[in-house]
């Protein structure tokens, strides 16, 4: 029987070379193979979320193809879900030195600017966006709400004027037109604007909101329609059921049904403080209810202890049931909160005063 190191004579020196080095290839590939299972492991490990292992998918496909923009801003993107902005920049950083002439990912590059608080860059990048694809909507939407957030109306209404060009339906660009003339002042173009976003989308809940409380504002009892339909596309709108309970307080007089709006808000978000206020304030000036006040301001002190009307009101309701040393004390931290709070002085200075 031959030796090992007889066999070994055998084999000519080029064969052993051949071997030699497809052994070597594959224990390469399957180190690498292995490293990249470990890379994902180690990496999920981190952020076991599904998120977390999208990206650490991504990671490892981006570590065996380094020049593939598209790797890069995907993981961008998934980064700036996480609201991990400073790695969403480092991404979008790489994918613009790969590669500029994709209008997508200057898009993504101004989502992730205007994370970073930096508009000026984020309109930037937006605009060479537009450049780039000049049918892109949604580039001319968020350079809108750029400009919009600048207080920059008249240009913010020319890129929705983009918007609408590429597509005359668009609700939402309607709507932001909307609130560029309410910042306006123009009422009427408001309005205009708001009524054609409920026609291009009747569930628009904003719209109705808006057009709520430009109507609310001008006494006018459209008001109640457009609340209606707030609460009708969405039935746990606590601002919609606030302002409608206002509305019957103040125009209509109908203290029940403010009752049951307010009730209905503070029902729905125990936090809500302006509804609690509103209570007390109808238990106290109109229904002389007095301990029902104090106790809906009690909950509007627990949820906004700096709010001085609150404990004013709160000191009426003390007084009006003779309880002049709680009335005292609430009148002075409604000034401690507000030193100019006159009508708290004035009451404070009435307490104060000897009897004759």
């Amino acid at each position: 029987m031959k030796s090992i190191n007889d066999f070994k004579n055998c084999v000519s020196t080029p064969l052993l070379l051949l071997l030699f080095s497809m052994t070597i290839l594959q224990v390469s590939i399957s180190s690498c193979s292995r490293k990249s299972e470990k890379d994902e492991q180690e990496l999920a490990g981190k952020d076991t979320t599904p998120l977390g292992k999208q990206i650490a998918a991504l990671s490892v496909k981006i570590a065996t193809d380094p020049q593939n923009a598209g790797l890069f801003h995907e993981r961008a993107k998934l980064h700036l879900q996480s609201t991990d902005v400073a790695n969403a920049m480092l991404d979008m950083e790489k994918v613009i030195s790969l590669d500029t002439t994709k209008a997508d990912y200057f898009l993504t590059l101004a989502d992730v600017h205007l994370a970073a608080s930096k508009p000026g860059k984020s309109k930037a990048a937006l605009e060479k966006c537009i450049s780039l694809d000049p049918s892109n909507k949604l580039a001319y939407e968020k350079l809108a709400e750029l400009y919009f957030i600048a207080q920059q109306y008249k240009e913010a209404i020319q890129n929705l004027d983009g918007v609408l060009k590429l597509d005359i339906t668009n609700p939402k660009a309607y709507f932001m037109k909307g609130m560029c003339y309410r910042d306006m002042g123009d009422t009427t173009r408001a309005v205009s604007s708001f009524q054609t976003c409920i026609e291009q989308k009747s569930d628009y809940y904003d719209a109705y909101l808006q057009l709520a409380m430009i109507f609310h504002a001008k006494n006018n009892k459209l008001a109640v329609q457009y609340y209606d339909g707030a609460l009708r596309v969405n039935p746990k709108s606590v601002d919609a059921f606030y302002g409608r309970g206002l509305w019957y307080q103040e125009n209509e007089r109908n203290y029940d049904k403010a009752i049951q709006d307010y009730t209905s808000a503070v029902q729905l978000n125990p936090k809500a403080a302006r509804a609690h206020y509103a209570l007390g304030y109808i238990h106290y000036q109109y229904l002389k209810v007095y301990d029902q006040a104090i106790k809906h301001y009690n909950d509007a002190i627990s949820v906004d202890p700096t709010w001085p009307e609150a404990w004013f009101n709160r000191g009426l309701s003390y007084e009006a049931q003779g309880n002049i040393a709680a009335a005292a004390t609430d009148y002075k931290k409604a000034l401690e909160l507000s030193p100019d709070y006159k009508n708290a002085a004035q009451a404070l200075g009435r307490l104060n005063k000897p009897m004759k």
